[in-house]
């Protein structure tokens, strides 16, 4: 099968990571994968089966991307399309409207946002969410829900163990990218909550995976806490892979893929963004969780005075908390299995061309 995968960016961010491991999967499973994109650091992690072809999606120029396209999928015989974030998205649709093309959209984010105008929808044969409660905002007797499935995001991790050992006091993790969004919530932790944590404990250290627009601006904001004498801040900029920081994590604060590698891995969860946060995830909310994809938006809407009494809460019996993230990682594990996020979505393609 020939399949062409959209995607905005293939930089840092949970979607291109989500897009790189969905090509490498169907690459090694002996499809022919074409991957259409800003050019990222994403490129280079690529399978070497997979072709990538550059371009750079832009509102205004959506005429000559869709024209870009229709000459792929003439050229290769292309039978499948699949579109991830908003404009891809909007593109897929366009091209299956102009071509009879198979069309398949990911929403990574909202339904309302990823898939507007609404009338796209219309055009796309299949809508993958990656969450259940993405479906929330539809009317029970909208059409359009017979069109969607769920297939949560996959994960690699074999052979991905920590080790705890080598952790020295509580160091903390954000990794995100740095955008309008991630930069608000980490410069109202570094503005309100991080010196109330230190001055609880004084060894905790904040690593900081990620770069994008907002990125100079929470540097500014955390220089009383990156001077040699204190140094309990710590920029890593883009990484390819977290894998090395997590060996040295004792809690992640994040959302979406972060938070389901972190807690596949073992180690403890604050889910946490600009607009919402909730507590330490554990067997009693993991479902809960889990059907949002760990945004915490049936918890509490973000505010400091809460979260930084939940961070001292959890640093403060930090092992009980670590004991119970590990008896619940298989379970994240299966629930996010990369090779069960693969064969889902090949069962999209196969029902569509068939």
């Amino acid at each position: 099968m020939k399949v062409l995968l959209l995607v905005k960016n293939f930089d840092l961010g949970g979607t291109e990571v989500h897009v790189r491991e969905l090509a490498n999967g169907l690459a090694e499973a002996g499809h022919r994968v074409f991957v259409m994109s800003r050019s990222g650091r994403q490129v280079e992690y690529l399978n070497a089966e997979v072709t990538f072809i550059q371009h750079r999606f832009t509102d205004f120029g959506l005429l000559g991307a869709v024209s870009k396209v229709r000459k792929l999928i003439r050229s290769e015989r292309i039978e499948i399309i699949h579109g991830h974030q908003r404009l891809p998205i909007l593109i897929s649709a366009i091209v299956k409207a102009l071509t009879g093309i198979f069309s398949v959209a990911t929403i990574h984010g909202r339904l309302s946002l990823d898939s507007r105008p609404g009338f796209m929808r219309r055009w796309i044969d299949r809508m993958i969410l990656v969450a259940p409660n993405r479906l929330s905002t539809l009317r029970e007797s909208d059409a359009v829900r017979a069109k969607c499935c769920v297939i949560y995001n996959g994960i690699s991790l074999e052979g991905r163990i920590p080790s705890r050992k080598k952790i020295q006091g509580p160091n903390l993790l954000y990794a995100s990218r740095v955008d309008r969004r991630h930069g608000q919530a980490l410069i109202i932790i570094l503005k309100k909550i991080w010196p109330s944590l230190l001055r609880q404990f004084p060894r905790a250290k904040l690593h900081i995976a990620g770069d994008g627009n907002r990125l100079a601006e929470v540097r500014e904001v955390a220089k009383p806490f990156t001077e040699a004498s204190e140094q309990s801040v710590v920029f890593h900029g883009f990484v390819p892979s977290l894998d090395p920081l997590f060996k040295e994590t004792s809690l992640t604060l994040g959302v979406g893929r972060v938070a389901i590698e972190s807690l596949a891995l073992g180690i403890p969860v604050i889910p946490v963004n600009s607009a919402y946060w909730a507590p330490v995830v554990s067997r009693d909310n993991y479902e809960a969780l889990k059907v949002d994809n760990f945004v915490g938006r049936p918890f509490y809407e973000f505010e400091p005075e809460p979260l930084l009494a939940e961070l001292l809460c959890v640093l403060g019996d930090l092992d009980k908390v670590c004991h119970e993230t590990q008896n619940l990682s298989e379970e994240v594990y299966q629930d996010f299995s990369l090779t069960r996020m693969v064969d889902l979505i090949e069962e999209v393609y196969q029902e569509l061309v068939d």
